[in-house]
């Protein structure tokens, strides 16, 4: 039966344990285990604090071109006057060209500010690691598994991001004019190089 009100949003992503230097992890590792929390491991904690993602869309699929009016004239049977043939106008067709190569090879995760903002601080310094050291990573295996999921949890889709690389991270603000705390997050910006994508996943 379908839903009345059904969930177009539900997904789950879990960020691999390898993608994070092992300095990093077991520093926060160190840190969360002195804390009388739920969450003790580095990684689930950062994995916890997801709060969103954006899936690649596709662009520039259709090429223009102008079509210029020869202003030719006839008569149609039928009909009184006489009517352009061929007028001036844009002409839309799709572009010969792959269009696996117009998906945007661009998304972004967003992040709950934890308190303490460790998640912030452990994805700041494994961008450091990982940017002065690529050497210690195997990026070219390096992949991220985003699956969409149904009102009950079932995976519809499951998505490969293969080889992404972190691009870019949110500043944050500090100000002691804030009175009430307030729930925010934070974005990370990856790019990467192919994508599967598996429909009707099970």
């Amino acid at each position: 039966m379908l839903s009345l009100a059904p969930r177009f949003d539900l997904f789950r992503i879990l960020l691999p344990k390898d993608y994070f230097p092992k300095e990093v992890l077991d520093k926060y590792d160190a840190i969360l285990s002195k804390n009388q929390g739920v969450l003790t491991s580095s990684i689930d904690y950062l994995n916890e604090s997801i709060t969103g993602i954006t899936f690649p869309g596709i662009d520039d699929l259709i090429q223009e071109q102008e079509q210029v009016g020869r202003n030719i004239m006839k008569e149609i049977p039928g009909l009184h006057g006489k009517i352009n043939i061929e007028p001036h106008h844009i002409h839309h067709s799709m572009n010969s060209g792959n269009p696996l190569a117009k998906i945007e090879t661009e998304f972004k995760i967003s992040f709950r500010r934890n308190q303490g903002l460790l998640n912030y601080w452990m994805l700041y310094e494994t961008i450091f690691h990982r940017y002065v050291k690529p050497e210690l990573f195997d990026m070219d295996h390096d992949q991220f598994t985003l699956y969409i999921l149904d009102e009950s949890g079932t995976p519809t889709v499951k998505v490969l991001l293969m080889q992404p690389v972190i691009s870019g991270i949110d500043g944050l603000d500090f100000s002691y004019d804030r009175i009430e705390r307030q729930k925010e997050t934070f974005d990370v910006t990856f790019k990467f190089n192919d994508i599967d994508v598996d429909f009707c996943a099970q």
